[in-house]
């Protein structure tokens, strides 16, 4: 691995995020942990998906860059980030996204 590399912004392409249905749920990995990286991260969009439950397999960090979004923990603990917060997910959790009009960056370790 390059000790310093660049990944253009029109080779980060958009997908359909699995496990959302109806409304717009989409991620768009700038640096994909197939690649073997140690801080995967990406973009997101999200407007009125209804999201599965996801149990996390890693710890994730999410900063909210427009709009709102949201997650929701099987414990009852819910958080709503606007533009400039962030939002800690810890490896285990079972969480539920939820968003409007909201545009994110993810780091995933």
């Amino acid at each position: 691995m390059q000790s310093v590399r660049l990944i253009k912004g029109e080779a980060i392409r958009n997908e359909n995020r699995s496990g959302a249905a109806d409304g717009v749920a989409e991620i768009a990995w700038a640096i994909s942990d197939k690649e073997g990286a140690k801080l995967p991260c990406g973009f997101g969009r999200w407007h009125e998906a209804l999201c599965e439950p996801k149990t996390l397999t890693y710890d994730e960090v999410i900063l909210v860059l427009e709009g709102v979004f949201g997650v929701e923990a099987s414990d009852g603990a819910r958080v709503e980030g606007r533009p400039g917060d962030v939002i800690e997910l810890c490896k285990g959790a079972t969480v539920k996204y939820f968003g409007t009009h909201a545009k994110l960056f993810f780091v995933t370790n």
